[in-house]
């Protein structure tokens, strides 16, 4: 059993790896193509690499019809709305400031998991938003409180956010009947149609005139076989085998690597303010995941 469980832990860790990678490789990938052409190529690749491989393992589910509707709603939530967010607020923001609002979607989680699937909250969840709040802050503003990051850029970022509400409850409810395999191969094939008007409409022209380069095609690849499939495939695992909100947790790891990674590349450069959020933000986290209650009753 504690095998098992560390190996779960194993693959939610290297899940983040890739999702602190992508950050730095799709602002590579910008340098030559608009976001919505580089979500759509990102996931027609992830595609591509999902179902052949299904297919040849033989993990591919058929689909009952009475469930379409919830593969098109988890479509709609991630990939489409949430790599809306998150791949136009990389184009405001730096890597480890996006990572670091992404990081807080366990704090939100819990909360829709209440409404729509009535999971108690943690006592600690309203401490641990208001102590990576103020740690978030630290990250985004200057001395003189204006801001370090763009806010349009926040916005997207936090659109990005709320769209794993709906994403993490509809995944919850299919990832009882359908496999890992099946679901992140259907969520990234059904979003290529999501994605298709928006570039014919926006970003059709792009595909003539941009500029071939290994380093777009290494990116890209990287993007698309590592963040939009391995990741997804290996966070569904994980949130299979020991549930939604718990597997979340594991996106605290997130603004760590990405910062690290992003220094060691010579991406940012960090103010012992910017620092401090860092820390401040995951004490934040940690804390969100405490019974209050148990540290001044023996009730539980």
């Amino acid at each position: 059993m504690k095998t098992n469980k560390a190996f779960t832990y194993l693959l939610l860790t290297l899940a983040m790896v890739f999702w602190s990678f992508s950050y730095l490789w799709t602002q590579t990938v910008f340098k030559y193509l608009n976001p919505l052409s580089t979500v759509f190529i990102r996931l027609v690749i992830a595609s591509l690499f999902l179902v052949t491989l299904s297919l040849i393992l033989g993990k591919l589910q058929r689909i009952e019809r009475k469930d379409i509707l919830m593969f098109l709603l988890l479509a709609f939530f991630e990939p489409l709305i949430y790599y809306l967010g998150e791949s136009y607020g990389l184009k405001y923001v730096a890597p480890t400031v996006a990572a670091i609002i992404i990081s807080t979607i366990p704090l939100f989680v819990p909360f829709a998991m209440f409404f729509l699937a009535k999971e108690p909250i943690k006592s600690g969840t309203f401490f641990g938003i208001f102590i990576a709040f103020l740690g978030i802050l630290m990250v985004v503003l200057n001395k003189d409180l204006s801001f370090a990051a763009s806010p349009l850029g926040l916005m997207f970022l936090m659109i990005a956010v709320a769209s794993v509400m709906g994403y993490s409850y509809i995944l919850q409810m299919l990832g009882k009947k359908y496999n890992a395999y099946t679901i992140i191969s259907m969520q990234n094939v059904i979003g290529i149609f999501y994605f298709l008007p928006l570039v014919l409409l926006f970003d059709r022209d792009i595909f003539f005139t941009v500029q071939i380069s290994s380093e777009l095609v290494w990116n890209i690849v990287l993007l698309s076989i590592f963040a939009s499939a391995m990741a997804f495939f290996l966070f569904t695992i994980g949130t299979q085998k020991i549930g939604v909100t718990k597997a979340s947790i594991f996106t605290y790891l997130i603004p760590i690597f990405t910062a690290l990674l992003s220094y060691f590349m010579g991406r940012e450069t960090f103010s012992p303010m910017k620092i401090s959020g860092i820390f401040v933000v995951i004490l934040g986290l940690s804390l969100s995941q405490l019974r209050l209650k148990k540290y001044f009753s023996r009730d539980r």
